[in-house]
């Protein structure tokens, strides 16, 4: 009786080695459709066609489509560190200036790309029905972001200007940084417009933030 119900969803196959190539295939066909169309109306044999695989591989290496989208959206993260990433190297001898525009413009072009667009404005409700994984890509995304900067405004670089909260400061600057954009993206209004003042606009948030944190002197200097 068992039989009807494992051949609508067949089991994994034990101790089955992954292939590398075809795991990269579904996970990359996955992404895309359900960016295009979300993960509800997504069917595993699409995602099987997409993929160039058969079901019954999908299944082989996913119990479902919801363990495509929880790799997926760790995927994501992965490229949203990648993207404000500042090795030692890059801060070394460089002024609080320079770190926070190289910061800036990398966090603010990977949130302008068309992969993370399409990924707030289509699947940010599939993570609110999974408060889990909703948590878990706050905390290694937008949360990792806030972190970073604030490390950066709270170390030995950002000795000239006065902050008392550096995640209050570091969530102004972000704000800054993004202004009106991402509701322009997700509607899809001025697209190129929005990525080519990117730079512009990061460094004019940067000057205007360090103005305003600058540490006030002593009438006497």
């Amino acid at each position: 009786m068992s039989s009807k119900s494992s051949s609508s969803n067949p089991p994994r196959p034990l101790g089955r080695p992954r292939d590398p190539a075809k795991v990269e295939s579904i996970l990359t066909a996955s992404w895309r459709l359900f960016l295009a169309h979300g993960v509800e109306r997504v069917a595993v044999e699409t995602i099987a066609a997409e993929a160039g695989v058969s079901k019954a591989t999908v299944y082989s290496y996913f119990d479902d489509k919801r363990k495509m989208f929880q790799e997926g959206v760790r995927r994501e993260m992965a490229k949203i560190e990648a993207a404000q990433r500042l090795n030692e190297a890059a801060i070394t001898g460089t002024t609080l200036r320079d770190v926070l525009i190289r910061f800036g413009t990398g966090i603010v072009t990977f949130l302008t790309g068309p992969g993370a667009v399409d990924f707030y404005g289509s699947l940010s409700g599939e993570l609110r029905r999974d408060p889990e994984l909703a948590r878990m890509f706050y905390d290694a995304g937008p949360g990792r972001t806030l972190a970073n900067l604030a490390a950066i405004l709270s170390s030995p670089l950002a000795s000239d200007l006065e902050i008392a909260d550096a995640n209050s400061a570091a969530e102004m600057l972000l704000g800054m940084w993004q202004g009106m954009t991402s509701y322009k993206l997700m509607l899809g209004i001025d697209h190129k417009k929005v990525t080519k003042s990117i730079r512009q606009r990061v460094t004019d948030g940067v000057d205007l933030f360090l103005k305003c944190y600058a540490r006030s002197r002593s009438p006497n200097h």
